[in-house]
């Protein structure tokens, strides 16, 4: 029996087709199979073996589906579908997970028939691939293809009439027999990677995606050995020996501490893919589906890779790193909600080159500032160096000495914004050159009231400030930026005691 299988050019069926060929390969390597950029063909001898393979292959990686936990009230182990999962199931049966869909339940049943219906051609055609059919073994659901959905802006291009481009229908019945054998399977695959949120009611998964099926597989299968697929909550591993996962506060702070372990971890990466579907999939009932497409540039993932070639892991060793500090608290110093919440601006920011809110993130707020943890302080902020120099500085041509200039100005600002922030709200929202020249004029006047000595502050510092500006003028919005940054940090210094620029 032969079945050829096209790339599809659509995230969840190309990630579905490359899942059948690494679990058909992974069952059986004397398979033949042939993958090239654009087509997985299967041959087997007879329909009955191919059959026979199916039903194993779904039996053995059943469990790639559940997790184990212990019941809060009897203790008992019980299976608990992973969260993110959209195939129904019905009432546990002895604790295990009781699955609806058809090929998971019966699925030496279902394969055959699927295998049948596959092997005769119709006069339907297939909304998903374009070829003929005879009759569907499903109507298509958000089990085979998730973004199935009433929301126009989600189903976007798939369905076309009338000059206007219209949502996939659910249950559409033009749905041919293969595309859900090969929808329905994607479940199993153990490359998805995916962070729960029991206290947002959702998850978030991840999915690369390339133009053709030979990068997607040399991606995924370099990438499979940092996830533990036996947790629930989250499977990017802390370590890549170790089953212990990553608590990452969002989205994008899971694919930059992603990244990190990859760049860091995998020994050669051959394919180092930039582009991704990140799918939000709420808990419950109701599955309106978020998706969003970032596609990373070649200059972020050249910054990342260069932290991680200094040794700097940029997630777990700066960004993870930072913490929110209340200025009076009764209780905890840190405000953990808050926290998550800069981690994952930072994240975002870096992952998509923006400066700016990188450092409008760290300016002081209400109640608090922006610090890194105590016992990792001094590494921490030569790890801000680094990324700071990788950056920006390279790019913009500062040497790092004219960098010390800038620091310090960022020092005399925290130290004469001690008790009134003002000037340093007034500096993160200049809008033009002009601005930040009567911002400089401000902190200036502002030193002849500051005890330099006791402040320990280098004056010369600011004249030197106006010559890198006047050198590099057209470069002011940058420096602005960095001098947000570092002003924010030595406040955030200064206001926990520390006094040492």
């Amino acid at each position: 029996m032969e079945i050829k299988i096209p790339l599809y050019n659509d995230i969840w069926m190309d990630n579905a087709v490359e899942n059948l060929y690494a679990l058909l390969k992974d069952f059986d390597d004397e398979i033949g199979m042939d993958i090239n950029k654009e087509t997985l063909m299967i041959n087997y001898e007879s329909k009955g073996e191919l059959n026979d393979l199916l039903v194993n292959l779904v039996e053995s990686n059943l469990f790639n589906l559940i997790v184990i936990e212990k019941d809060r009230k009897t203790g008992e182990k019980k299976e608990v579908k992973k969260d993110f999962i959209l195939i129904q199931e019905g009432k546990k049966i002895d604790g295990k997970v009781a699955f609806k869909e058809n090929i998971y339940k019966e699925p030496k049943k279902a394969t055959s028939e699927i295998l049948d219906l596959i092997e005769k051609d119709g006069k339907k055609t297939c909304v998903m691939c374009g070829k003929t059919f005879s009759k569907p073994y499903k109507k298509l659901q958000q089990a085979t293809y998730p973004f199935v959905t009433k929301i126009k802006s989600l189903g976007g291009v798939r369905t076309y009439k009338d000059g206007e481009f219209h949502a996939f229908r659910e249950y559409h019945d033009n749905f041919c027999p293969k595309c859900y054998l090969i929808g329905i399977l994607e479940w199993l695959d153990t490359r998805i990677i995916y962070r729960t949120f029991i206290k947002e009611k959702k998850s978030v998964i991840f999915l690369p995606y390339f133009d053709n099926l030979k990068d997607l597989i040399e991606f995924k299968g370099e990438y499979a050995p940092l996830l533990n697929k036996s947790e629930r909550y989250s499977n990017i591993r802390v370590n890549i020996n170790e089953n212990k996962t990553e608590r990452t506060p969002e989205k994008f702070s899971t694919l930059l501490c992603f990244y990190e372990k990859f760049l860091m971890d995998i020994e050669s990466e051959n394919v180092v893919g930039k582009d991704w579907a990140i799918m939000e999939i709420p808990l419950g009932s109701v599955k309106n589906i978020k998706l969003r497409i970032l596609n990373l540039t070649d200059s972020t993932l050249s910054v990342i890779k260069e932290m991680s070639e200094e040794d700097i892991r940029i997630y777990g060793e700066l960004i993870n790193q930072i913490q929110f500090y209340l200025n009076n608290p009764k209780g905890s110093s840190v405000d953990f909600e808050t926290t998550n919440k800069i981690r994952e601006k930072l994240s975002k920011s870096i992952l998509v080159d923006d400066f700016r809110n990188f450092a409008k993130t760290l300016v002081p707020r209400k109640g608090g500032n922006v610090g890194f943890l105590k016992e990792n302080h001094a590494e921490s902020r030569q790890n801000l160096e680094t990324l700071i120099y990788v950056w920006r500085l390279k790019k913009m041509g500062i040497s790092k000495e004219n960098l010390g200039s800038i620091k310090s100005v960022g020092n005399i600002i925290a130290k004469v914004s001690k008790n009134n922030l003002s000037l340093l709200y007034k500096l993160d929202k200049t809008r033009n050159i002009g601005e930040f020249w009567g911002v400089l004029r401000e902190i200036s006047r502002k030193l002849i009231g500051l005890d330099l000595k006791k402040a320990k502050v280098r004056p010369m510092a600011l004249d030197e400030l106006i010559h890198i500006l006047k050198d590099n003028e057209k470069q002011w919005e940058e420096i602005r930026d960095l001098l947000v940054v570092y002003s924010s940090m030595y406040y955030a210094i200064g206001s926990r005691g520390g006094e040492k620029e």
